[in-house]
């Protein structure tokens, strides 16, 4: 074969004659690989059955890491404290992790085998009692040293929010809790989640001190403003009175609206811009559907404007960019911003001082 591909090529003029040499291929076994008719079928039926059963249950069940065959909770507990980077006092994080529901089960089963139903665990309840009141000392020295003119009542949404059980469920979550959570249910509840977390907060203040339990509220829970618009977490209802107050005590004229420019008044497109002017000086602008929804968010514009929490501000700072303010929130853990009532620029300025 290697002979006539040698010889039609050099009749066509393709290669050379002294420069081709055949490659012959050694060792090759060929073999056609193909599954049984059977195999296709069989796949099909399995997991037509399996949706069945999962329709039935309402979704795939899941398994807890300790029907494992490798499940060694001792190493799950010092893994954990490894894994977030904190140090651990063992008997108080296994404390954090035991929900009370975990210690009624266990003593029913012992119950019902005839065997004492006195068990040697102390449930989390304290711990998260305790935890939930770090959390929400540290979530308000942090959000009072960072946005120093904004209103207490734009703070307590913000802290609202970041304390509320979707948001501390999601972090419980994130670091791996519902593993390690000693509890009835499974998958956990999330009043569940949140407890065990704030238990777990309370748990590494007693270990290596509130300073450390700031850290971790900061890096795990804080951080979970990124990517939310603040002025989004608080509804004021009146923003044009709030800002007419606001300018009175400034000391400034009532906010004048004019409108700078509208298309498709005519269509259910229609959108309007209207500027707000004090004392003939640009104050701020907002666009909407219509007139009076414009005004509301030029508003809601001058506001932000005021508060410095416009949509250009800067990041919220993290990790070592805290470390020279560190002291400067915890003495704000208990000392509100000025609340909207009394808000004014000079006012927030000599507070700030």
């Amino acid at each position: 074969m290697a002979a006539l591909v040698k010889t039609c090529l050099c009749r066509f003029g393709l290669v050379h004659k002294s420069f081709y040499t055949p490659v012959v291929a050694t060792n090759l076994i060929l073999k056609r690989t193909y599954k049984a008719r059977w195999v296709a079928p069989t796949l099909k039926e399995l997991k037509r059955r399996k949706d069945i059963e999962n329709d039935r249950q309402g979704g795939e069940k899941i398994f807890h890491r300790s029907t494992f065959l490798e499940w060694n909770y001792n190493a799950e507990i010092f893994a954990f404290g490894n894994r977030i980077g904190e140090t651990f006092d063992e008997s108080v994080l296994r404390t954090a992790l035991t929900h009370r529901s975990y210690i009624e089960q266990e003593s029913a089963r012992l119950t019902a085998v005839g065997m004492g139903s006195s068990l040697e665990l102390k449930d989390n309840e304290d711990l998260a009692v305790r935890g939930s009141e770090l959390i929400s000392k540290f979530i308000n020295g942090y959000l009072r040293a960072i946005f120093s003119r904004v209103p207490e009542e734009l703070i307590t949404a913000m802290h609202n929010y970041l304390t509320s059980t979707p948001t501390l469920e999601a972090v419980a979550k994130h670091i791996g809790l519902g593993d390690i959570i000693l509890c009835s249910d499974f998958p956990c509840k999330p009043d569940t989640y949140v407890k065990s977390l704030k238990a777990v907060v309370a748990a590494l203040a007693e270990s290596s001190g509130e300073e450390k339990a700031r850290i971790f509220v900061q890096d795990m829970i804080i951080t979970q403003l990124y990517g939310q618009d603040v002025n989004e977490l608080w509804n004021p209802k009146d923003p044009v009175g709030i800002l007419t107050a606001i300018l009175k005590r400034e000391g400034k004229g009532e906010p004048e609206f004019r409108l700078i420019k509208h298309t498709g008044s005519n269509s259910i497109l229609a959108v309007y811009h209207v500027g707000i002017y004090s004392d003939k000086n640009f104050v701020a602008e907002g666009a909407g559907e219509t007139i009076d929804v414009a005004q509301e968010m030029a508003a809601r514009d001058a506001l932000k404007r005021f508060f410095h929490t416009e949509d250009s501000m800067s990041a919220l700072p993290f990790g070592r960019q805290l470390k020279k303010v560190q002291s400067k929130i915890a003495q704000l853990e208990n000392q509100p911003n000025l609340p909207l009532n009394q808000w004014s620029s000079e006012k927030v300025t000599s507070a700030s001082q």
